[in-house]
């Protein structure tokens, strides 16, 4: 989140709550309406943003480590919703300084001087990173559904979601000399504000970095998200187009009233990878609508007045907007996947214990296979087929064939037929 970074000390210095010296009468009035857009927006909207987010990606979080989500997907769905904790956590202590003033002592403004933009920041440049993980990974199923993952594929995802957090603080890390403690004695009593580091500000090299910065955080990866996301999303078109045709042609060879029991009708790894495509669609086209605003701020208002009001009004909305990104993602998984909200209603009972030592939902003659990619399943034989039979001369031949990845095959030959 680089809301007001390159613009200066926008949401940074800008303390509306605290007034020094004498102003003119019609900056005061400016200043007063600007104090009560502040406490309205900081005191109330974003309050109410920041317990919706929380609530909502702990549950996205619990959720998704049951026993139903254990793809390599779901690994990085829930690094992202703990990046997405972190941002509503380190959002709380901007809500009270902007909407209820600046505690005035020297920890807390040491805080907010050097390490609160520095925390803010990395949560979100960590949530962008692991977005582009998961798109990638993704995009690799996808396109080279025969790359074999080994046993420590679940590590190299987790060690992955741990570099997209240590890359975020890194990168972050020279936001904590963008601002200073400034203070001022006010008769015995000593006062502590925030002022921006010109001297770092106005430099060269702090611009070269800011840029660097907005493009490895989000020019880069929306190209990688429009790019990567949109093959996804063309080969899932291209599969369902070959899917009718077959379904259609088998139609008329199966009997009347026969139950369908081609290999994908069984399957249903297929559906779910479409399922996450859909999920990752709606999580770009959220990113990019919520980030547009305040990436329009440098170019809006190149020459503004910190007291312009049009300046506050948009400056706040388009904070609001690029927040509630982050606490509208439980939304998203409402709205996409019925097995999350069937699992999140178990879960709200407290009946999440139940679903324990058994597989939820899970079609007789199905395991699920976690040696490829964790989020299809194999076909087996049938319960009480002759294939389970011991006397079956021909039982593991058959097995091997029956247990071939329908979503596997699909991926690989589906275009081309």
């Amino acid at each position: 989140m680089l809301t007001g970074v390159i613009d200066g000390a926008t949401l940074c210095c800008e303390d509306v709550n605290s007034t020094t010296g004498h102003v003119p009468v019609e900056e005061d009035v400016i200043r007063s309406r600007a104090i009560s857009l502040a406490w309205m927006s900081y005191g109330i909207i974003v309050p109410i943003i920041l317990a919706i987010g929380i609530f909502g990606n702990v549950a996205i979080v619990v959720v998704l480590s049951g026993p139903v989500f254990r793809g390599i997907a779901y690994l990085y769905l829930s690094g992202l919703a703990l990046a997405h904790i972190g941002v509503m956590l380190s959002w709380i202590t901007i809500t009270l300084r902007l909407g209820y003033g600046m505690s005035n002592n020297y920890p807390s403004a040491f805080y907010y001087a050097h390490l609160e933009l520095v925390v803010l920041n990395a949560f979100s440049a960590a949530s962008v990173f692991i977005m582009v993980c998961l798109i990638v990974d993704r995009y690799i199923f996808v396109f080279f559904p025969a790359r074999i993952r080994t046993g420590n594929t679940r590590k190299n995802v987790n060690s992955y979601i741990v570099s997209s957090f240590i890359a975020g603080f890194v990168i972050s890390s020279p936001l904590s000399v963008m601002r200073i403690v400034h203070t001022e004695q006010d008769g015995s009593n000593t006062l502590f504000m925030l002022r921006e580091n010109v001297s770092v500000t106005q430099s060269t090299i702090w611009r070269i970095y800011i840029w660097a910065m907005e493009i490895a955080v989000r020019i880069c990866p929306s190209i990688v998200f429009i790019a990567l996301n949109s093959l996804v999303i063309k080969r899932f078109l291209q599969l369902n187009a070959q899917s009718r045709q077959f379904h259609a042609a088998s139609d008329k060879l199966r009997a009347q009233n026969a139950p369908d029991t081609g290999l994908l009708s069984r399957n249903r790894g297929y559906k779910e990878e479409q399922h996450l495509a859909i999920l990752t669609t709606t999580m770009i086209l959220c990113f990019f609508v919520t980030t547009v605003p305040s990436s329009l701020t440098p170019l809006l208002y190149a020459n503004h007045h910190p007291l312009d009001p049009n300046y506050q009004i948009y400056r706040v909305c388009s904070a609001i907007v690029e927040l509630s990104n982050y606490a509208i993602y439980i939304l998203i998984y409402l709205a996409c996947s019925t097995q999350f909200r069937r699992q999140l209603l178990r879960v709200l009972q407290g009946k999440c214990n139940e679903t324990r030592g058994q597989n939820v939902d899970q079609p007789i003659g199905e395991i699920e296979d976690y040696s490829r990619h964790g989020t299809t399943v194999r076909l087996t034989p049938e319960h009480g087929t002759k294939l389970n039979s011991p006397e079956s001369p021909t039982k593991e031949a058959t097995v091997e064939e029956d247990t071939l990845d329908a979503t596997t095959v699909m991926l690989e030959h589906g275009v081309s037929v």
